[in-house]
């Protein structure tokens, strides 16, 4: 079995994918010119959190990112749900890690929806041409990190697939897989304590102009979780954040073209 992480502060594994934008899509300018941090959307937006239509929702309003959770199956399945149990966002009850998959797939949402497994999600996002962050909210067994290769292996997805975690842990026992790995925290992070990890993502709060700099002479870019109010923001731009995990996709989006003097259409 898994061994569930503590659920302070909206703790989650990410996963970001990296492919190329869809053809037509507004990107902002990456360049001096926009100083605006990558978006990345909290769970999707503006449906039941971490379903297929709240992904779908956040790429279809313009953004190229959606961070999504993960939990396992008994019997060591990766699904998406926030919380350790399903309670909050469906109309079951009870923990994932005590369902199948069978039984996991059988919930619905409030507004209708299958949660969905990882295959589903990273499908999805690699077929709008996104990119994704995916939380690991447990340290995965044996069993757990074969099943989430096969993911990674089917979907082909070590390029663009980049995993994420509060738990130094889960990292490690992900390494196989071969993927870009992220350490994250919910208080001040010591950059000796994210060596070996190729970024950070530290809570927004947390955040100061030296921590960020001292991460940035390390080669570690930051990503900040998650500010949604537009003076936090041009803050944390100020301070030099690589990304920014929020819950408003769409007023993220018109803040981010008001500071980026040119947007770029592919």
């Amino acid at each position: 079995m898994a061994v569930s992480l503590p659920n302070a502060l909206g703790t989650t594994l990410l996963v970001i994918t990296m492919l190329d934008p869809s053809p037509g899509r507004t990107q902002l300018a990456t360049s001096s010119s926009c100083p605006a941090p990558r978006l990345v959307s909290h769970r999707g937006y503006d449906a039941t959190e971490n379903t297929l239509a709240a992904f779908e929702n956040a790429l279809d309003a313009g953004s190229e990112r959606v961070e999504f959770d993960v939990h396992f199956t008994s019997d060591h399945q990766p699904v998406l749900m926030h919380d350790a149990t399903v309670d909050r966002t469906t109309t079951g009850t009870g923990r994932v890690a005590d369902m199948t998959l069978a039984e996991f797939r059988a919930l619905r949402t409030a507004d209708g929806q299958r949660p969905p497994t990882l295959m589903g999600a990273l499908r999805l996002v690699r077929d709008w041409g996104g990119r994704a962050m995916v939380e690991l909210k447990e340290v995965p067994d044996a069993e757990d990190v074969r099943a989430l290769r096969e993911v990674y292996e089917v979907l082909d997805a070590r390029r663009w697939a980049s995993i994420t975690s509060f738990s130094a842990a889960a990292l490690r026992a992900v390494g196989s897989i071969g993927a870009t790995r992220g350490l994250l925290s919910s208080s001040t992070l010591r950059v000796s304590a994210a060596a070996g990890f190729s970024f950070v993502g530290v809570r927004y709060d947390r955040l100061t102009r030296a921590l960020v700099r001292e991460f940035r002479a390390a080669g570690l870019p930051v990503y900040a979780w998650t500010p949604n109010d537009r003076g936090d923001w041009r803050r944390l731009a100020d301070y030099g954040v690589s990304g920014v995990v929020t819950d408003r996709t769409p007023a993220y989006l018109a803040w981010a073209r008001s500071a980026c003097s040119v947007p770029v259409t592919e």
